[in-house]
């Protein structure tokens, strides 16, 4: 698929081809309150805009982000010791009229400070209300007095489907954003990233995101955002689903954090079930009696087939549930049950 990357002053003459929607995932609770501070950008259900008109309406709420890491130096607290100062840089996007703003978790981890710089040239000093590493999703907040704030609205990204046309758009320089268009080439992406994490539900996009324009907004025909970009893979555009989002950013405004539930194993498919091959020392199967080279069947009486399946079912759950695992074990059918745990901020390697 061809790929574009579009720079502002071009914008008219390049943008104007095709571009349209993508999207997966659902919704979720929490979500209400979003829904009621955003809709500044009104766009009426069906509409279908322009590549130009799509980058007029969000250009002026995509923000860039700037943080700041001091690191001492190994003789810091010597006479000629001193700091060593890290930049990360990234985009992001206004969420709400209260000074919410979205971008990568892997932008603003570990940082002492952060400016946000808004497309009309203002900067503000911004706050990391929360992070997920697990989806590289982040908010922060600024003061909102003297700013012109032009909040993003989320879409329903369950809609998207490949060959789906979207647009990308960050901002890298803190001056007016650029924006490249694509298709959407895939969706339900897996990718490992640093940490142990596995960021299940992506959507694939050839639509060109450039270093520091992720953590900006991808966006359908009717110019809602149904993408979150991260630039997980220098050759590969990929979106945490706009529904996936909207679950995770209710979570971080109330509890600064997502709660998952955790089990604390790896494994592969077998023809039979999910063979376990790991068990994180410490972990809630572990302690609930499961073994390296179990096969588990049925969970809580419904049937896995591979790992995924089998996670899937357990983010079903609510830490301090227990569930019931059907497992064969040396040709013996066995049941064990396994209390879930709050899942730990990183996941042992195995």
């Amino acid at each position: 698929m061809t790929r574009r990357q579009l720079a502002v002053p071009m914008v008219a003459a390049l943008l104007g081809g095709a571009v349209t929607a993508a999207g997966m995932i659902a919704g979720s609770s929490g979500s209400t309150s979003l829904t009621r501070q955003q809709g500044l950008l009104a766009i009426d259900e069906g509409d279908q805009l322009t590549s130009t008109e799509i980058y007029e309406r969000v250009a002026p709420g995509v923000v860039a982000v700037r943080a700041r890491t001091v690191q001492p130096t190994p003789h810091a607290f010597e006479a000629s010791g001193g700091s060593e100062f890290s930049i990360s840089s990234g985009s992001g996007f206004v969420l709400d009229g209260d000074g919410r703003i979205v971008t990568n978790a892997h932008v603003v981890s570990g940082v002492t400070s952060v400016h946000v710089t808004f497309a009309d040239g203002r900067s503000a000093a911004a706050q990391v209300m929360g992070k997920d590493e697990e989806t590289d999703l982040a908010v922060l907040t600024v003061p909102t007095e003297g700013l012109d704030l032009r909040p993003l609205e989320l879409g329903d990204s369950d809609a998207v489907r490949p060959g789906d046309r979207v647009v990308a758009v960050g901002n890298p320089a803190g001056y007016p954003p650029t924006a490249g268009t694509g298709r959407i080439s895939g969706a339900g992406r897996r990718v490992e990233v640093a940490g142990g994490y596995v960021i299940d539900n992506l959507l694939e996009t050839d639509a060109v995101i450039e270093p520091a324009s992720s953590g900006g907004p991808l966006l359908g025909s009717d110019g809602r955002v149904i993408g979150i970009t991260a630039r997980l893979d220098p050759d590969t555009g990929f979106a945490v689903p706009a529904n996936v989002a909207r679950t995770v950013l209710a979570q971080l405004q109330e509890n600064h954090k997502v709660i998952r539930p955790y089990i604390g194993i790896r494994g592969r498919a077998t023809g039979l079930g999910v063979e376990l091959t790991d068990l994180h020392a410490g972990g809630p199967a572990e302690r609930g009696g499961l073994r390296v080279g179990d096969v588990v069947e049925e969970i809580d009486g419904t049937p896995v087939h591979t790992l995924g399946g089998l996670l899937a079912e357990v983010d079903r759950r609510s830490v301090g549930d227990s569930v019931e695992l059907r497992v064969l074990r040396d040709g013996t059918t066995v049941d064990v049950s396994v209390r879930l745990e709050e899942r730990p901020a990183t996941i042992p390697a195995g």
